[in-house]
């Protein structure tokens, strides 16, 4: 029955008037626009324009981060209406961003893996000089309770897509090797599903891309 209405969500969406709407792509720790590039692949074959959020997590603190994101879609997103798709700690960039006012337009959000509690990997790893080093202010605020307590909730449709294809050695929940599926839910989701990826490749699978493409378009998942 998922598998149907999927097909019947895309089908409605593939034949309806290509959308003159833009999705704005962000990447997560330690990888750059690459990651993202095959989603944006697909969703320019869909009709979307697309923009993807180049950043460097080492050298600018989080709130940086979110200000230099919110600069970035003032300056180039030329639709009257777009979207966000993001992965891991690209959530956390868009979350944080809230705090302050975003350029009007915004529709919808697709939040891929996303820590959204205080990450158990970044709590143990929090105080090793070589992650502290690599991954800046961002790493020490994703082990952060304090922070999560007070980090924004969208003020928009949101949807978390996680990934269950994780390990044993650090979970004993299911996960996707970094984040367990427990932590990416969020309350005021409109929607939630599991795909069986990792943490690393769940954005460049196909079916993450079907069910993006169709809560953009529905406000739903299937």
């Amino acid at each position: 029955m998922q598998a149907l209405a999927l097909a019947l969500a895309l089908a409605l969406a593939a034949h309806a008037e290509p959308p003159k709407e833009t999705v704005v792509l962000l990447h997560g720790m330690g990888r750059t626009t690459a990651a993202m590039s095959v989603l944006a692949q697909r969703f320019r074959s869909a009709g979307y324009e697309t923009l993807n959020f180049p950043y460097y997590q080492k050298s600018p603190t989080l709130d940086e981060l979110s200000e230099k994101l919110r600069r970035y879609v003032a300056d180039n997103v030329k639709t009257e209406r777009y979207h966000f798709v993001c992965h891991s700690l690209g959530c956390i960039i868009i979350r944080n961003a809230f705090r302050k006012e975003l350029r009007p337009g915004l529709g919808r959000i697709v939040m891929l893996a996303p820590p959204n509690r205080a990450a158990r990997l970044a709590k143990l790893l929090k105080d090793n000089g070589l992650y502290r080093w690599l991954m800046g202010d961002s790493g020490q605020k994703l082990s952060d309770d304090e922070f999560y307590a007070t980090l924004p909730v969208p003020p928009v449709e949101f949807a978390v897509i996680a990934g269950d294809k994780g390990q044993r050695k650090t979970f004993s929940e299911p996960n996707d090797g970094i984040v367990d599926v427990e932590g990416t839910k969020l309350a005021g989701m409109a929607g939630f599903a599991v795909v069986h990826h990792t943490h690393t490749f769940l954005m460049n699978a196909q079916d993450t891309f079907s069910l993006c493409r169709a809560f953009l378009a529905t406000g739903k998942l299937p």
